[in-house]
């Protein structure tokens, strides 16, 4: 099985925005969060919790999350723009490793 017009499907790949969840995640006004219970005394309680905590994680990376072809590839670079990011994050890992004022 293939798609209708025989040529081959265009893989995709799924990115994350992490900053966007961290950010979605530190709201705890939201309706999935307000049904888990104050008190826990039972299993029953706490699987309830454990499911409600669970499902609105997915739901906040999943509405963080968006698709790109797999064939878009950052590292498409010219050249000259390949030697400025290496020059860069050297750089910077130098100033990490020994942060001194010269860095």
């Amino acid at each position: 099985m293939g798609p209708p017009d025989g040529g081959r499907p265009n893989p995709t790949c799924k990115i994350t925005d992490w900053k966007r969840v961290s950010t979605a995640l530190e709201k705890i006004d939201t309706p999935p969060l307000n049904s888990i219970p104050d008190n826990i005394c039972t299993t029953d309680e706490i699987d309830s919790a454990i499911g409600a905590l669970t499902s609105h994680i997915r739901t906040v990376v999943k509405k963080c999350e968006r698709e790109v072809p797999a064939s878009s590839d950052r590292r498409k670079f010219p050249p000259d723009i390949l030697e400025l990011i290496i020059a860069k994050n050297r750089a910077l890992r130098r100033a990490s490793a020994y942060p001194i004022p010269e860095y």
